[in-house]
This record gives C-alpha cells, sequence and structure tokens, in this order.
C-alpha cells in the first residue's frame, strides 16, 4: 500500500475543517445562509484545484485528480459562486450597492475572483483553448498562475468579509489551506535516472518546465502577501471602497435596541473630549491621526459586535446581511 503524503493529508485535513466553519458563524436568515455556504463550498473547490493540479502525472506527490474530475469540480464550483452571488442579492436588495465601484476593497476582490474563476474555467473548454493559446505549455502557465491570483483574491474576500473567518485562528485556518493550496502546485518530478542534471538545475526539477521559475516567483510572492492577512488590522484596510459614494446608503440605527452597550463604545470622541462632531464629520475628514474611514468604522462596529460579542450582551444575533442596517427609518 502507498505510504500517504504528508502534505497532502495536512492540506487535505486542513479543507475538511473549513467545511465547519458555518457551524460556528451563527444562523443568519435561511436565504442568507444558503447563499453564504454555496460561496464557501465553492471557495474550497477553487483551493481543492489549485492544490491537486493535473500534470505531470509523475510528480511527487502524485496527482490525485483526472482531467474529467478536474473539469466537474471547476464548473460545479463556479454555479457555486454563482448561487452565492444571485442568492444573496435576492435574499437582500442592498447588497446590489456592493456590485458597484464605490464597493470596498474586498467586495472588488470577490467581484474580481468570480470573473476569473470563469475566465479560468472557461479557457479550459478544448474549443476555447486551442484558439487562445499556441502551446499547451502557454495555456498550462497561464491556467496555474490565474489560478493562485484566485486563491488570492477568494482569501482576501472571504478573510475581509468577517463571516466565517473573524477571530484568529479561523483566519490561521483559512490561511493555511489556501496558502497551502498554492505552494502544493510547487512539486517536484520524479527524476530518479537523472539525479545529476536535477541536482544541477534545481528548477528544472519542478513540473512546470521552462515556466517554473515564473510560477515560482508569483506562488512565493502571493503566499508571503497572504500572510499579512492574519492580523485584524487587514480587514479594516480592506473594508475601505476605492471610489467614494455622492451620496450615504441609508442608514438606521435603532438605539433603543443597543442600550445594553455602553454609548462611548461608539461615540468615543465623547470620552476623550476633543470635540461634539458627529463619526461622519471625523472619519471623512483628512485628519492624519484617523486611520479608519467612516464605512469600514461602522462596519467593523457591527461585525465586533455582532459576530464577536461580550459575553455579557445578549439576544445580539449575527449580522443578518445588509438590509439590517441600511434601511429608512420610515420604510417597511
Amino acid at each position: 500500500m502507498n505510504k500517504i503524503d504528508t502534505r497532502f493529508a495536512l492540506w487535505g485535513t486542513a479543507l475538511l475543517l473549513l467545511i465547519l466553519l458555518p457551524l460556528f458563524a451563527g444562523f443568519a436568515g435561511t436565504g442568507w445562509e444558503i447563499s453564504q455556504v454555496a460561496g464557501l463550498l465553492g471557495c474550497i473547490g477553487c483551493v481543492a484545484l489549485c492544490g491537486a493540479p493535473l500534470r505531470p502525472r509523475n510528480a511527487i506527490p502524485p496527482t490525485l485528480l483526472s482531467l474529467k474530475l478536474h473539469t466537474v469540480i471547476g464548473w460545479i464550483s463556479l454555479s457555486l459562486v454563482a448561487i452565492h452571488v444571485g442568492g444573496l442579492i435576492l435574499a437582500d436588495r442592498v447588497v446590489v450597492e456592493y456590485l458597484k465601484p464605490t464597493a470596498p476593497l474586498y467586495q472588488l476582490a470577490g467581484i474580481t475572483a468570480a470573473a476569473l474563476l470563469l475566465l479560468v474555467v472557461a479557457s479550459g473548454i478544448a474549443a476555447v483553448r486551442r484558439r487562445l493559446f499556441w502551446s499547451h505549455r502557454g495555456f498550462q502557465a497561464t491556467h496555474v498562475i490565474g489560478g493562485c491570483v484566485l486563491l488570492a483574491l477568494i482569501t482576501i474576500h472571504v478573510i475581509a468579509t468577517d463571516r466565517y473567518a473573524g477571530d484568529r485562528a479561523r483566519r490561521a485556518l483559512f490561511l493555511a489551506a489556501t496558502i497551502g493550496g498554492i505552494l502544493m502546485l510547487l512539486r517536484p518530478r520524479r527524476l530518479a535516472a537523472r539525479a545529476s542534471t536535477a541536482a544541477a538545475a534545481p528548477l528544472r526539477q519542478l513540473v512546470f518546465g521552462r515556466h517554473s521559475r515564473l510560477i515560482l516567483g508569483v506562488a512565493t510572492l502571493l503566499a508571503i502577501s497572504l500572510g499579512g492577512l492574519i492580523g485584524a488590522a487587514a480587514g479594516g484596510a480592506l473594508r475601505e471602497p476605492v471610489m467614494s459614494r455622492a451620496e450615504r446608503m441609508p442608514l438606521d440605527f435603532p438605539h433603543a435596541r443597543h442600550v445594553a452597550v455602553n454609548c462611548l463604545v461608539c461615540h468615543h470622541n465623547f470620552a476623550d473630549g476633543r470635540g461634539m462632531d458627529t463619526c461622519v464629520g471625523c472619519h471623512r475628514s483628512s485628519r492624519a491621526d484617523l486611520q479608519v474611514g467612516i464605512q469600514a468604522r461602522f462596519h467593523g462596529f457591527c461585525f465586533e459586535c455582532h459576530r464577536h460579542p461580550d459575553p455579557s450582551l445578549q439576544k445580539h444575533g449575527p449580522v443578518a446581511g445588509c438590509v439590517s442596517c441600511h434601511h429608512s427609518p420610515d420604510s417597511s
């Protein structure tokens, strides 16, 4: 019986643990939950495809997936992402606002990831591949690099969304799975018969031949960059929009339902005695000492309280979509 490769065993365990993340996120409504779980499963499918590539069959560890199974998982992942996006729009009409250029960075990363997944999957169709690429090696390199970038965008989206990877342990698990998926691409060939050649040219040992240097550079750069997401501060920066809105979205904060929370938690400008201005007045200003914008700050308050509440707080519930807060006070 073949010995189980340690790298596959550890990475596969991380993937299985990702499936359990919804159990620790709290229930936020049927439509919202189905859509979010579909998105998570689509992400896991992408991680699995990146970490278990097809060729060459003489790699170490060996290839796990056939071409047919690889293709099927790709289309299933794309379908799950479509359910994720479409389901969220149907469950919460305000989600449409996060498909616009004024969306925060992490949301733009998710939109770009969905578009890139469509391109990666569609380019794998034989007829499309023959039209787009002169050689199989060129297709392979583009496909692999596209998969690496796709995983990076997915990781940014999932961690900054703060739905399933809200605390440090879950962020570390998700990062271990995605970074592990990228690094699993860097597997050597079996070159026992040409040991001297392999020793003379280490990069030649990798499975991608003349493209190994490029793929190694991309994979290493992305893996190092994603490691910076382990800290909570990264999520706040990624919740900032690239383009500011001309008008603020309607917002209704029911103060009467938050009397158990000390007012100074949010209205900290009263505590330090530096003024009586509104949150918007400060966090949209050019003050150098304010490193968090208004959108990231407000969402941070909601996520921190509702997803990681103080033990003394009761009946908090997870944030159930955007419409919970973003509606006019007099709307039905």
